[in-house]
Formats: structure tokens, C-alpha cells, sequence
């Protein structure tokens, strides 16, 4: 399997190694459902947490799976469970596409705030919304589940439409009923005047 992230730097502290190795309850096996009644939301890519943390705490009618490849953020995550104890909130770190192949079960949303952009011609074939992503999301979805995707990247942005207008199993929508922090990518898009762009897509079939 393609890798759909690069490398970030960050080194880990000792708080961030103690939450990695805690064999924390928010933390999902690969697939594994959260016993909840809930609407279920999958969010790939928190980045450092920050932003995530909040948009749980205001969104407590969902219950969120957080998707992080990366270390540090994930063990930001694992911290703020741990100190608060929050009950909509589960984890996996590692592959969305990985976890995607082995959940048997529908959810409600998918949110994938400022994925890899991937602008080089080159590697375009690395970034995570394909095709084939989106026919896999829409196999786990519910009827009228919808995903949010919202990206600074003007290559990013013209891979995404050419991708919608070439399918015909979601349709876009202008609303989406999870409210959402400014994260520190999306501070950095506005601070660079970046048009940042948002896509809903509802599961149309």
C-alpha cells in the first residue's frame, strides 16, 4: 500500500512517550466498532490534536474516531482522554485506508481536514482521496452519510473536482452538521492567503 503521508519532524517528549505506551480504553484495534448508540464520525488526519480535542468537546452528540498516523499527535490525543476522561472520543494510530479495509460495520460522517497535498506531478498517485478511496468510504457509510474535506491546495482542489464530476455515487451538498475549530494548518492557509476550499459530499446512492 501506497503511503499517503510524508515525514514530519517532532521529536517525541518523555509526556508523549508515556501516553503511547498507556494501554488507554479510547484507543481501537484496527476496524473495531465503539459501543455506542451515537452518530459515528471518522476523522483522518487530527494532525497535532489541538483543534480535534475541541471539536469533540463541542460536538458531544458524536462520537469520533480519530485517525492519526502520526506519533505525537496521536499521544497529544491519548493525553487529553486520559485527563478528561471523554467518552465520544476513540483512536487509532495508523493508516485510515488500513482501518477503512476492515470495518464491517456503517458510519455516519467522515471528516479529512487538510490531507497531504502531494503537489508534485509525481505523487499525485500518494494522495489519500482517490477513486478507489471513495468507493471504499461510500461502502461504509449509511444512507445520506456524508464526508467533508477541506484543503488550501489549488492542485489538491483540481484533483478533487475532476475527481467528483467524473462519479455518480455522492453528490454535493453545502452543510454539514459538525462544527469545527480553526486548526493550526488552517491558521497557517489563512495567514499565507491561501483560498481555502470546502467539498461535502453526500453518499447518493
Amino acid at each position: 500500500m501506497i503511503k499517503t503521508f510524508s515525514s514530519r519532524a517532532g521529536r517525541l517528549s518523555d509526556t508523549n512517550k508515556k501516553f503511547l505506551q498507556l494501554k488507554s480504553k479510547s484507543i481501537l484495534k484496527i476496524g473495531e466498532k465503539p459501543k455506542t448508540t451515537k452518530p459515528i464520525v471518522m476523522d483522518i488526519g487530527f494532525g497535532d490534536a489541538q483543534s480535534f480535542v475541541c471539536d469533540i468537546t463541542e460536538n458531544k452528540n458524536y462520537v469520533f474516531i480519530g485517525i492519526e498516523p502520526y506519533k505525537k499527535g496521536f499521544a497529544r490525543a491519548v493525553q487529553f482522554y486520559e485527563e478528561h476522561t471523554t467518552k465520544n472520543m476513540f483512536l487509532f494510530n495508523g493508516d485510515a485506508r488500513e482501518f477503512f479495509e476492515e470495518t464491517k460495520y456503517k458510519i455516519d460522517f467522515i471528516r479529512i481536514h487538510f490531507p497531504d497535498p502531494w503537489p508534485k506531478k509525481k505523487h499525485a498517485k500518494r494522495r489519500l482521496i482517490t477513486k478507489d478511496f471513495l468507493l471504499t468510504a461510500h461502502s461504509i457509510l449509511k444512507k445520506e452519510g456524508a464526508i467533508e474535506i477541506i484543503t488550501d491546495s489549488l492542485i489538491y482542489q483540481q484533483h478533487l473536482e475532476e475527481l467528483i464530476n467524473h462519479q455518480s455515487y455522492f453528490k454535493q451538498i453545502k452543510s454539514f452538521p459538525i462544527t469545527y475549530q480553526v486548526s493550526t494548518f488552517h491558521k497557517k492557509a489563512i495567514e499565507k492567503g491561501h483560498t481555502i476550499k470546502k467539498y461535502i459530499l453526500e453518499k447518493a446512492s
